[in-house]
């Protein structure tokens, strides 16, 4: 088994190293550098013709989507840990929030993001996408009500998803009024995995300013 991480800084790759340093995997990293514009470079586009990362080559084939990494990593060489098993009533529930930091967590925040960094002025966007934003990080929030992980009170593949999207908001101190998301993001980072995976990937920041 060969593992080729094509590392992004400051992206949404820095999720595969985590996801393989919680499961004690071998890879190996292949650094790129964002541009001025922030887009990645032209190189990764060589790897996948989306030119995004995270981009992962497995073996013989390529795969791009954090979301579905991390899952491909984890049932594939997880041994059980980090999901549910797949007879139980929160599998269902595991798959949604695996793919919900991406699917309907992220635009809002990245609207935010856009927001925050470039002269927005219209009125009527920046109150439905605050209106948005605080729809869904209310959700997350009460989703961690009196626990410390997502499903079954375990730490699994939902969790190491989510946190990249938590991280984002709270670069922008949007998460001061939601306490059970800090306190969760405090967890995450202090994971003794995701440290080694921020020693090995580099200077890892979300707080974009233009």
């Amino acid at each position: 088994m060969t593992i080729k991480v094509h590392h992004l800084n400051n992206s949404k790759s820095q999720r595969i190293l985590w996801a393989l340093e919680e499961l004690g995997l071998d890879y190996e990293i292949v650094f790129y550098k964002r541009q001025p514009s922030f887009a990645a470079p032209d190189d990764i586009k060589n790897i996948h013709p989306l030119g995004k990362a995270p981009v992962v080559e497995i073996d013989d084939f390529v795969m791009a989507e954090s979301g579905a990494v991390v899952q491909y990593l984890i049932e594939r060489y997880g041994e059980g840990k980090f999901m549910p098993d797949r007879s139980s009533s929160s599998y269902a529930k595991y798959i949604e929030l695996m793919h919900y930091p991406e699917g309907s967590l992220s635009p809002p925040l990245l609207d935010q993001l856009f927001i925050r960094m470039l002269p927005v002025e219209d009125e009527t966007f920046k109150g439905f996408t605050q209106q948005r934003v605080m729809n869904h990080l209310s959700y997350v929030d009460g989703l961690l009500e009196g626990q410390d992980y997502l499903i079954d009170n375990e730490f699994s593949g939902a969790d190491l998803q989510l946190t990249f999207n938590l991280q984002g908001a709270n670069a922008g101190g949007g998460l001061r009024h939601y306490k059970n998301l800090e306190a969760f993001v405090q967890r995450m980072e202090a994971r003794q995995a995701y440290q080694r995976s921020i020693d090995k990937g580099g200077e890892f920041s979300l707080g974009f300013k233009k």
